[in-house]
């Protein structure tokens, strides 16, 4: 039993068929029902988030364009001929179906539990070029969709034609004109007719079909005319029959495919259905709940959702872990009501399926049964007051509940003498209590308020009172009882103020009257920390988008630093090209002006040229902004290290003095102690996860950094497309590399051409004292395409 009329679930029906797009789709939102199974709730929640999720980042939507062809399904069974309409509406629905089978086909990953309702979807292409040949694009019958058919219409034509011949003939004749009333023509009967003035009837000699209101013109038909009409009634018997023969016969083949059709229709009207509960999720701002196994309530910022957003407050709903009853109490109009409704109205909602408007983790078990007692339940038919429509209810909401019920009761016990109607409240929820049903109450009693103090599985709450502005908040505390507030209220409604201090007055003799004090106190201080709580949390939300802000800007910054650093890492190996361009001009020059006397002269100056070049140094693209130095005595014989004038990573051999001995990739270098810095935390992680165990080779370990820098390294580089200034360049970064991880041979790919590129990188693998010889390569390796060069 759900008591959804109670809780106004019907407007939360109507809401929904408001985001659903065609008929099929509000007829099931119309009659949706809340399920019992969590794992079929499950599921209706999880094809609800993917149709969410296609409403929010899909361009396209695959929905539209459907009709209601049930209706004309069951006819054609029934051999009933089908009309216009019904095809055309057979015919848009059959396109909107393979817009949909082919959206889910391609994203059957993205949205499974949807492409579900679309598999092994028939195929009506057959139905759909039959209609296709028979209907134009506005769904009106073709002259081709039969070859008889387009003979009658062109006899239609030919006939209406000569009889607008005729016409024009008799009315632009000058000595007939004064008998007509008007020179025009128009049908009667289907025949077409001239108005003549009633005066003339006796001089147009022909069939009188109809007469003017005022009697004084009369429609002919010309004799002229008769035999004509006589045709053009007779050729559209013939249409009207072949019309009817081809709607037959249309009307057979959706017979034929009248049972997929109807299976099709529902499919794709579920899917519809659920994008309409997407739709509504996405207005409301909603979230699935977490479907509860331990009988546990936890609702985040829940807000009602039949009250405008801009208006509702959200609230906090704890129930089921440490307590099961849960007493709210505070003002009148303050939100109680409200509180209960929400409990109830978004319990409904997630076991029909539906996601609700809290907060992300919220959770909510499945209720075998939802009773709700809220509101006048007076009946005067059966002469029951307001508190026998209650006690009424209660009965049969006692005579069936369980431990998986949700129970809603506002102000029980109301509508009687105060301390009888306490004492019946007190023990209902006492009775509730024993079962350990999860039940909510709204109550102003004192003794209540008591109760739940001092009685486990009992818990206060209440609905917030700002008394500096004698307003409801409607903000939900639990943990704390609230005051009725019942004189402020009066007062700030009007009631005169001598009324209002004797009441004052004899509050305060009652005994309770110091417990409303302590409340109110309570409840001020309550409201005080809840400021300061608010104010903290948008401090620390301001901090946070701050810090997000450093952050972006940080990366920024970073992300200019590597693209001004790239650049001129870009202009600095242009210029370095240019120089060695420059050097090989120069050297030329040299060569052409020493004599062969002079040649190891020659050679010598040539050298040094090179060597000048070699030494030009390009700026790196990572700063040294993010290495440490090495201090002195972390210089570790052993360790791993960054040396910064061979931009390498290597293993320090030895340390004398200010000077160490580096093993880079097998090489050994001696460079000083302020040169070596500490590795990066990537080339820490990344030289872990390849670190291997090394080699003996001549007595020495190759270090770690060898072995990642061999399996970075590439023995072959294609040059193709290059001119010669790049290729060079091209070609030294790629020796350098293969020196640094040991490769001894290598190979360079320059392509056959005109041999401009091939002779201008053998020229310059002549001048690299690095290079031991080189040749081109073998038939099977490119021939005189490539180049194979062997390093020392």
């Amino acid at each position: 039993m759900f008591s959804e009329d109670i809780l106004d679930f019907s407007h939360i029906k109507q809401a929904l068929q408001a985001h659903c797009s065609s008929t099929l789709a509000k007829e099931y939102a119309l009659h949706i029902k809340p399920m019992q199974n969590k794992d079929k709730i499950q599921e209706v929640l999880n094809e609800t988030v993917e149709a969410i999720q296609s409403l929010q980042s899909e361009i396209e939507q695959p929905l539209g364009g459907t009709r209601d062809i049930r209706e004309a399904c069951k006819k054609s069974k029934k051999d009933i001929v089908l009309s216009k309409e019904m095809f055309r509406d057979i015919f848009v629905s059959i396109l909107a179906y393979k817009r949909v089978h082919r959206f889910f086909k391609a994203n059957y990953i993205k949205y499974p539990l949807l492409a579900l309702w679309i598999q092994d979807m028939p195929n009506f292409d057959r139905l759909e070029g039959k209609l296709r040949r028979t209907f134009d694009d506005k769904g009106e019958l073709l002259d081709t969709a039969s070859p008889k058919l387009s003979q009658v219409r062109a006899s239609i034509k030919h006939t209406k034609e000569r009889i607008k011949h005729e016409l024009q003939n008799i009315l632009q004749n000058k000595e007939n004109q004064k008998y007509f009333q008007e020179l025009l023509v128009t049908q009667r009967n289907n025949r077409y007719v001239v108005p003549v003035k009633s005066e003339y009837r006796h001089m147009v000699e022909g069939l009188v079909h109809d007469r003017s209101a005022t009697g004084s013109t009369l429609y002919i038909e010309p004799m002229r005319l008769v035999e004509l009409n006589n045709d053009l009634q007779e050729a559209l018997l013939d249409e009207e029959q072949e019309i009817l023969r081809i709607y037959t016969e249309l009307s057979g083949y959706v017979k034929s495919d009248s049972h997929s059709l109807l299976d099709t229709c529902e499919r794709i009207g579920h899917i519809e259905f659920v994008y309409g509960k997407a739709s509504l999720a996405i207005s409301m701002k909603a979230t699935p709940a977490i479907l509860s196994d331990q009988n546990e309530i936890k609702l985040l910022r829940a807000r009602h959702p039949l009250i405008e957003p801009q208006q509702v407050v959200p609230i906090d709903i704890i129930l089921g872990k440490t307590y099961h009853i849960l007493l709210i109490t505070g003002s009148n109009t303050g939100g109680k009501t409200v509180a209960l409704k929400t409990l109830g109205l978004l319990s409904l909602m997630n076991q029909c399926g539906l996601c609700i408007p809290a907060e992300t983790g919220s959770i909510l078990p499945v209720f075998q049964n939802i009773y709700a007692d809220i509101g006048d339940e007076q009946s005067i038919v059966a002469s029951l007051s307001t508190f026998s429509a209650h006690m009424r209810h209660i009965k049969k909401i006692l005579s069936h509940i369980t431990c998986r019920d949700l129970v809603l009761l506002d102000e029980v016990g109301s509508g009687t003498d105060p301390e009888e109607g306490s004492s019946l409240a007190l023990a209902i929820i006492e009775y509730l209590r024993m079962r350990n049903v999860l039940t909510m109450v709204s109550t102003h009693y004192n003794e209540l308020k008591h109760y739940a103090y001092e009685t486990s599985g009992v818990e206060n709450g209440h609905v917030e009172f700002d008394e500096r502005t004698l307003r409801p908040t409607y903000r939900l505390h639990i943990g704390v009882a609230g005051s009725s507030h019942a004189l402020s209220i009066a007062a700030r409604l009007g009631l005169p103020q001598e009324i209002i201090a004797n009441a004052k007055e004899t509050k305060n003799s009652f005994a309770t009257s110091n417990m409303d004090a302590i409340l109110s106190q309570l409840n001020e201080e309550l409201r005080k920390t809840k400021e300061k709580e608010r104010a903290l949390k948008k401090e620390l939300e301001e901090t946070r988008r701050l810090r997000s802000q450093v952050e972006r800007e940080k990366q920024s910054i970073h992300e200019k630093k590597k693209i001004i650093l790239t650049k001129a890492q870009k202009e600095a190996e242009s210029l370095k090209r240019s120089i060695r361009i420059e050097s090989e001009r120069i050297i030329k020059e040299l060569k052409s002006q020493f004599s062969e006397t002079d040649k190891q002269k020659r050679q010598d100056v040539i050298t040094e040229a090179r060597k000048s070049v070699s030494k030009v140094q390009v700026p790196l693209e990572n700063s040294d902004d993010e290495r440490q130095l090495l201090p002195i005595d972390q210089v570790i014989v052993g360790h791993m290290v960054y040396v910064k004038s061979l931009n390498a990573l290597g293993t320090i051999l030895s340390i004398q003095g200010k000077r160490a001995t580096v093993d880079v990739n097998g090489l050994t270098a001696t460079v000083k102690v302020m040169d070596l810095y500490a590795m990066t935390d990537e080339e820490s992680k990344k030289l872990a996860r390849n670190q291997n165990v090394g080699t003996i080779k001549q007595g020495r370990k190759r270090s770690n950094a060898a072995i990642l820098r061999q399996q970075q390294a590439k023995t072959e580089i294609n040059l193709l497309g290059c001119t010669v200034d790049e290729g060079v360049v091209k070609v030294g970064q790629f020796i350098d590399q293969a020196l640094l991880a040991g490769i001894g041979s290598v190979r360079i790919i320059h392509g056959k051409g005109t041999g401009a590129l091939r002779e201008g990188i053998h020229n310059y693998l002549r001048t690299l004292p690095q290079v031991s010889h080189f040749e081109i390569a073998g038939y099977d390796e490119g021939g005189a395409g490539a180049t194979n060069v062997v390093l020392k």
